[in-house]
C-alpha cells in the first residue's frame, strides 16, 4: 500500500521472489537512503521513466517531505 515504508524495508521476507531481480542490496540501498532523507512522511514522484535495450529500467524518482502540492 502507498506509504507503507515498513513493508518496503521488509521486502526480502514479504516478496522473496525479489531476490531474482536484486540478489544483493547494493542497488536498493540508495533508495532507502533517499527515502529516509525525505523525512517522516515522504512523497515520491517519478521524474523519468524509461527502458534501455528492452530490459533495463532507467526510472528516476525524487523523494520529498510531506504530501504533493
Amino acid at each position: 500500500a502507498a506509504g507503507d515504508t515498513a513493508a518496503l524495508l521488509d521486502y526480502r521476507r514479504q516478496a522473496p521472489e525479489a531476490m531474482r531481480a536484486h540478489p544483493s542490496e547494493e542497488h536498493l540501498l540508495p533508495l532507502f537512503v533517499a527515502l529516509g532523507a525525505a523525512g517522516d512522511e515522504p512523497y515520491a514522484s517519478r521524474l523519468h521513466a524509461g527502458i534501455d535495450d528492452h530490459a533495463l529500467a532507467m526510472d528516476i524518482f525524487a523523494f520529498e517531505p510531506g504530501a504533493p502540492a
